[in-house]
């Protein structure tokens, strides 16, 4: 016999993914700014949907682009639990894409597009699970706060929550915006990596130069970078060598590091989830550990020079770089970025170092009341005990939250490595969205009796 939230989960269906696929069709992608009325129509297609369920919503403005607040409150006396969820989504530039990537594809189960799973798709199941909370009548008040910058670091979240945060008390905080380890393991985050983000710039002249003519004489800033590079990081190990970089690295505690163990991590299903062929060397605790809570120096791009077809024998006269570092817990971006910028200028003083948005790093709690109903609701809904791990990418707005709400803050994500977070062919599916909003409306019950 069907239990209420399965008769609820299968009617909800065919309006889930008909508003996925709304909301997937709009480019909300906050990196461009030529896409800011899409950003605008996103929201107020989010705005227009949660008052549409009854929800107290608003657009707050920001000197940015705005964040959608919406809120079901039932009894000012019951907890309140706020849920975060991000609208934007990265650029669709990657020419391996199968299907226009703003354009929602259902194969199945599946749904394809850019956004499904980050965070579009999740944040509709969490949406649809408080929305059988309020419709049941559970004893709890449910709140949304929806960002639309969180691509690019959230650089105006602040600026809401510092004037918002008193409407916004909350007993708790949940974020749906991280990724399992893989089908069938749940997984819970407790922590984040943060993010120093720059760009490298050197121009040695003012043009393109003959090779054969100034070939020898003249500086080639695109080597110059791969040295400066080279002299940063270690490209074989990964090991970083600016001095002082590690000094505040936290280390991991006997129960993280049994967590970490007990996980069910894979290097073998991690390599495939991915469709990495090759990977640094490492045992599935080592390799747990340094995408989970070890710092880490990456470049993501090196722009300069001829590079069409063939070859053209000309030596360029900029280059520019796009490196970040990811930090762990008590790493300050401020201090590595300074002990970065040094180390460089030391080494090449013509580039140019130019920051990008900051993010902290952040560790929270993996045991307590919180915790441990997160922990219930993943095993009812999916029918295994989540492992409790690090995330090792970054959410800006969570150390933003912790400062302003301080309230305990949980993750239930429910992305999986094969959805293809900021990837080609991004998407989401049918399993993770039916299991999530049951594991959100239980999540909310337990809440609910504390």
């Amino acid at each position: 016999m069907k239990s209420d939230i399965d008769r609820y989960v299968e009617s909800i269906r065919p309006e889930f993914e008909a508003k996925l696929k709304e909301w997937v069709e709009i480019p909300t992608i906050s990196a461009e700014p030529g896409h800011r009325p899409d950003i605008e129509r996103g929201a107020d297609a989010a705005v227009q949907y949660l008052r549409a369920l009854g929800a107290d919503t608003e657009k707050v403005q920001t000197p940015g682009h705005p964040v959608v607040v919406g809120k079901f409150m039932t009894d000012k006396d019951r907890p309140v639990v706020t849920i975060y969820n991000h609208l934007d989504v990265q650029p669709a530039n990657e020419p391996q894409w199968l299907r226009a990537p703003f354009v929602f594809h259902k194969d199945g189960d599946r749904y394809i597009g850019r956004g499904a799973t980050d965070d579009k798709g999740p944040a509709l199941t969490a949406l649809f699970g408080a929305r059988y909370a309020a419709e049941h009548r559970i004893p709890i008040n449910i709140q949304f706060v929806w960002e639309l910058e969180e691509e690019i670091g959230s650089p105006n979240f602040e600026h809401f929550m510092k004037n918002k945060f008193k409407d916004l008390a909350t007993d708790s905080v949940v974020v749906s915006d991280t990724i399992w380890i893989s089908r069938g393991r749940p997984a819970v985050a407790y922590g984040l990596r943060g993010l120093v983000p720059i760009r490298l710039i050197l121009e040695t002249g003012t043009k393109d130069v003959h090779s054969g003519v100034t070939g020898g004489a003249a500086r080639n800033p695109i080597t110059e970078l791969c040295q400066l590079i080279s002299d940063c990081y270690d490209a074989t190990s990964g090991k970083i060598r600016i001095p002082g970089f590690y000094d505040e690295v936290a280390k991991l505690s006997k129960t993280e590091m049994k967590n970490f163990l007990a996980s069910g991590f894979s290097v073998k299903r991690f390599k495939e989830d991915h469709e990495l062929r090759k990977m640094r060397d490492g045992d599935a605790a080592d390799v747990a550990c340094r995408i989970w809570a070890r710092p880490t120096f990456e470049v993501h791009g090196i722009v300069g020079g001829y590079t069409g077809p063939g070859v053209k024998t000309a030596i360029p006269y900029r280059a520019e770089a796009k490196v970040s570092m990811r930090l762990v817990p008590n790493q300050n971006p401020e201090k590595v970025y300074r002990l970065v910028r040094n180390f460089i200028k030391k080494r090449n003083p013509d580039v140019e170092v130019h920051p990008e948005s900051f993010l902290a790093p952040y560790v929270g709690p993996h045991s307590g009341p919180y915790a441990d109903a997160a922990r219930d609701a993943m095993r009812i809904a999916f029918g295994k005990n989540p492992a409790f791990v690090r995330e090792g990418g970054s959410i800006g707005a969570v150390v933003t939250m912790q400062k302003y709400l301080r309230a305990p803050i949980v993750f239930l994500g429910l992305s999986l490595p094969e959805h293809g977070y900021h990837a080609p062919n991004e998407n989401f599916d049918w399993e993770q969205a039916s299991g999530g909003m049951r594991m959100f409306a239980r999540y909310f019950e337990t809440i609910s009796q504390m």
